[in-house]
Formats: C-alpha cells, structure tokens, sequence
C-alpha cells in the first residue's frame, strides 16, 4: 500500500516568479559586471563590501552578486545601515534575485527535460502529448511520460484529460496524471475529481483523486472529505486516512472539527493518527492550548492512547505535541 502521505508535506511549491527569465536576467549581470569593471563575480562581491568604492559602482556590484553569486550580496557590507538607501534598496533586490534565480533555473532545467522527453515520444507539439496520453491503446509507459510532459510544461490546458486518464484506475497512470496535475496547480478540475470520489471508479482512481484534492487545498471538497472518514464500514482504511487528513485544510471551520473531535475516537489508530495530523493545522493558527473545549477535552483522552501506527507515528506524542507543555482548563 501506498504511503505517500505520512511525509506530511504540501506538495509541488510553485516558482517564486514564473515571468522570471533565466537567459535575460543572466545577460542583465554580466552587464552590471562590465559597467563596474568587475572580472567576476568574486571581483564584485569586493566591491560590494568596499566601503571607499563609489556608491552607485557598489550598487551595480550588489545587483550582479544578485544576478549571478550563489549567495547574493553580504549583508555585513560597511556603510549600508539604511535600508532605504540607495545601497539598502541595491542589497535588497540582489537578495531578492538570489532567492528567486534557483528557482528559476531549476524549472529551465524541467522544460529542457521535458523538452527531450518530447523527442523521445517522437511528439513535435504539445497537441501530440495529449493526443498520446487520450490514446487508451497506447502503451502505459508512453502515457506516463506524456503525463509527465504535461506537468513539467504546467499545461492547464491538460488538466481535464489527465484527470481522464486518472480516472482510468491504472495505478501507475493514476500517480503519474496525479504528479502531473500538482505541477500544473490548478483547480479547475476539482468537481470532476469529487465527482471520481463519489462515484464508482476504481480505487486507486478515488484515491488519486482524494489525494489530488487535499493538495490543491480545495476546500470545497470538506463535505466530500465529512463523508469519506465518517464510512467506517464503507470505505477502505487508506482511503479515510487520506481524507481525515485532508480536513486539516478546513480545521478552522466548526463542522471540520466536531468531525475530528470524533475521529480521534476512531476503531483504527492510522485514522486517529490522521486526526492529529489535521488538527496540527489548526495548532499553527491558535498556538498551544486554545483548542476549542471539546477538542481539547478529545486531545487530552488521547494522552493515554496506548496505540501508535508504527515506531515513528505514536498517538500519545503526537497528542502531547499539540497540547504543549501546558494545558488549560476544561
């Protein structure tokens, strides 16, 4: 069985700034190199720290260590104790381009892979990829790189036909078209995958989908995600983990914790576990101890759980963990 969420994290984080040209802003920091007289970059992160060097040569330095340093500009420069000065605003933007640049080349590395990945499936335009993944005749393998393709390119236009292909309930595709669609971040799919969920797919496609939705932070999915962990005779145990957990998306709203509140009751310690786990979300927000009443009362009966889903996942801890060191009064 699949446990790709006890990782407990939010996937697929999108690029700071997608318009961010790597090719450009690369051609803009060798310009500022020329324009102070600087070698490299080495030279320039001197300058930077030069306190006798001219301002506007040290902020031209500043903007190429931003451009082209691995770190950007040391904020330990003499001289620059204003942030809003013009060195100030110059060490600003080159932590900026910094922080952004890896990002950037890295989804420039993407599109190129995507780009080979096209060649190999002999697929000339992205109209051919998906023509290829709709092709239920097509070899899996060749529909799985097609997938993939699709979310390295970030293809809205792709987000109905991988659902399609998720809903198919081929295990592999299903995860493939589902990576896909985290990639792509959009929600404009969400009612046909609630749709999968209510409906009589193929496990993996429900639960693919169930997935999908808790990591597009669909909230409209709380009624969905209400029924499934309440099914303890309907539904798979996996399949209710995944969406007790996924409620940590609504965990401020009242009905979202009422419904945890009684999860922590729940005949399976992996659902009670996921309870916490969602609750955690709510912690965040309120910070130890302002649970409200009947949740706490619920996390305080859960001190004495003597159940754990595995070495790493004891229910107990996990309950003390969100209490806190202190705990309030009923």
């Amino acid at each position: 069985m699949k446990q790709r969420h006890q990782s407990r994290f939010i996937h697929g984080q999108m690029a700071l700034n997608v318009s961010w040209n790597v090719a450009r802003r690369r051609a803009q920091g060798e310009r500022f190199l020329r324009m102070v007289g600087a070698a490299d970059v080495a030279a320039a992160r001197a300058l930077w720290k030069d306190p006798t060097t001219e301002v506007h040569r040290r902020c031209l330095a500043a903007r190429a260590n931003g451009l082209l340093g691995k770190h950007g500009p040391s904020w330990l420069a003499e001289g620059v104790e204003d942030d809003n000065s013009p060195l100030g605003r110059a060490r600003r933007h080159g932590t900026r381009d910094a922080e952004r640049r890896p990002k950037a080349e890295s989804r420039e590395r993407e599109k190129e892979a995507a780009a080979e990945k096209m060649h190999q499936l002999d697929a000339g335009s992205i109209t051919e990829v998906l023509a290829i993944l709709q092709d239920t005749s097509a070899p899996s393998e060749r529909r799985i790189a097609a997938a993939a393709i699709l979310g390295a390119l970030r293809c809205r236009d792709a987000v109905h036909p991988l659902i399609e292909a998720l809903a198919e309930g081929e295990s592999n595709l299903s995860w493939a078209c589902t990576r896909a669609l985290l990639d792509i971040r959009s929600r404009r799919g969400a009612r046909r995958l609630m749709q999968i969920v209510r409906g009589k797919s193929p496990l993996s496609a429900r639960q693919e989908a169930i997935y999908t939705l808790w990591q597009l932070d669909e909230l409209r999915a709380e009624p969905l995600f209400l029924h499934i962990c309440a099914a303890v005779d309907r539904e798979e145990e996996y399949t209710r983990d995944m969406a007790t957990e996924a409620l940590g998306n609504t965990a401020l709203r009242p009905r979202t914790q009422r419904a945890l509140a009684e999860r922590l009751f729940d005949p399976s310690p992996s659902i009670r576990y996921a309870a916490l786990c969602a609750c955690s979300r709510m912690n965040r927000n309120y910070g130890p101890c302002e649970f409200p009443g009947f949740l706490r009362r619920a996390l305080e009966a859960k001190l004495d759980d003597p159940d754990r889903v595995d070495d790493n996942r004891i229910i107990a801890e996990l309950a003390a963990e969100l209490l806190g060191p202190r705990c309030c009064p009923a």
